[in-house]
């Protein structure tokens, strides 16, 4: 037994789960993942008892109604997986070493305290990868074959996996989780629009962007193609900073590069609220994989700038294009990949909308496989 174990009942009680991602940290993506992932849980297991590590602890159960522990708070982590039944860690992009080393290396320590509590886990939607550096690749290899169940949220990540020198748990493909997510009111997208100064008699063109190291030539390409969006098509630019504190700057620093006239959304908004205003877009263009899944589940075409093998990844499973990726990304390479998906976005549209309902079924499978590992 490890040294935090106890014993554990199961069917005596309400299963208890503790859910470990980049959560508290207003990033619509992450807060659609658990979103979804608080409502799926409870619709497979409807007595489930909930706990959330988050950088925003009071933030964060009061927005889901769940319990909340902070990610630095060793000895409230570690009462918690002494409790639980079940640790998941993810959605997300929580296990790659290219943010950095540590964030990487905090997700596998929640993950081995958990081992050491006793306590089964889960890797829930996981998209795996990049894991660059040898010591790295050595230890999440280490301790993914450990855990009891993993689903990852396109073959990319298992592949990464294998890769790795998983063999022991299970892994199912599955998708991202946001595919489950419902939509605020249509009414609701269209007065955060209409307050934002969006004109909702023009088609509507959805741009969302991230800094991304030191480049800065995406942001004259995104600039100088929305320009042409709006003269020539008479497209509304509208501006969708997920992130609202990181990606507010760039998409100001680019609506500044533009010549024609732009929305920002400046306010901060709930990811159900995200996931409506983008399906008022007649197309997206996004470096946010977040973003490009909203369009996704709205059967709203979209444009990729790839600054992560994840959006190539994604882009791929939805047979969307990318038009080159934060490197080598030029006006001209921009415009014409956004003017063939503007020229024909009811049919890509329409086949987007087909492959939804494939994807929110692949989505569902990571709740009913809790269910499954928790015996309900």
């Amino acid at each position: 037994m490890g040294p935090y174990k106890r014993e554990k009942t199961h069917q005596d009680r309400p299963p208890r789960v503790v859910i470990s991602g980049y959560f508290g940290f207003n990033n619509a993506g992450d807060e659609a993942i658990l979103t979804s992932m608080v409502g799926s849980l409870r619709r497979f297991v409807p007595q489930i008892q909930l706990t959330v590590i988050s950088g925003n602890p009071l933030q964060t159960a009061a927005q889901h109604q769940v319990k909340a522990v902070g990610r630095t708070d060793l000895v409230g982590i570690i009462g918690a997986l002494r409790q639980a039944d079940l640790l998941l860690s993810g959605g997300g992009s929580i296990l790659q070493d290219v943010t950095s080393s540590r964030s990487l290396m905090y997700y596998l320590g929640i993950v081995a305290l958990a081992k050491l509590c006793g306590t089964r886990v889960m890797f829930f939607g996981q998209g795996v990868g990049p894991i660059q550096r040898p010591w790295n690749r050595l230890l999440t290899g280490f301790i993914a074959n450990r855990v009891d169940l993993i689903t990852v949220r396109e073959a990319g990540s298992r592949e990464t996996l294998l890769e790795l020198g998983v063999r022991r748990p299970p892994i199912h493909v599955t998708a991202d989780q946001v595919f489950c997510l419902e939509p605020a009111p249509a009414a609701r997208a269209e007065a955060i629009l209409a307050r934002e100064g969006a004109d909702l008699d023009r088609p509507l063109a959805g741009i969302s962007l991230r800094r991304w190291r030191d480049y800065r030539g995406y942001k004259e390409a995104v600039a100088r193609t929305a320009d042409w969006l709006a003269a020539a098509c008479g497209a509304q630019i509208v501006f969708l900073p997920l992130q609202w504190q990181v990606d507010l700057p760039v998409a100001r620093e680019v609506a500044a590069l533009m010549k024609e006239p732009s929305v920002i959304l400046e306010g901060r908004y709930s990811a159900q609220e995200f996931l409506a205003v983008t399906g008022k877009m007649d197309l997206v263009i996004g470096m946010r994989l977040h973003a490009l899944i909203f369009a996704a589940v709205q059967g709203v075409p979209m444009v990729g700038i790839i600054y992560d093998p994840k959006v190539a990844d994604f882009l791929q499973q939805v047979e969307q294009p990318a038009a080159g990726t934060v490197a080598d990304l030029t006006p001209a390479s921009l415009q014409s990949c956004v003017q063939a998906a503007w020229q024909e976005r009811k049919e890509r549209g329409a086949r987007l909308r087909e492959k939804g309902r494939e994807l929110v079924e692949r989505a569902q499978e990571n709740g009913r496989l809790v269910a499954r590992l928790l015996g309900r």
